[in-house]
């Protein structure tokens, strides 16, 4: 199961000071998004709602149980 509240570099030790998954996946797309030249011309708040639209999809996607295609 993936957390998006959970930190990146999550261990044992207690808790971690950081991104957590779901920001780390939003900043993953949001430079997907920025770097890609033929998207719309966005502005910042655009980007930045899709970016974390797509980490959320992301996350529900990385919870659905695997199937053997």
């Amino acid at each position: 199961m993936t957390n998006g509240n959970d930190a990146i570099n999550n261990s044992e030790q207690g808790p971690q000071d950081g991104l957590t998954k779901r920001e780390y996946f939003a900043a993953m797309a949001m430079q997907g998004i920025c770097a890609n030249h033929y998207a719309p011309n966005f502005d910042a708040a655009q980007i930045a709602h899709y970016a974390v639209q797509y980490a959320d999809a992301l996350i529900t996607q990385l919870n659905k149980p695997t199937t053997n295609d």
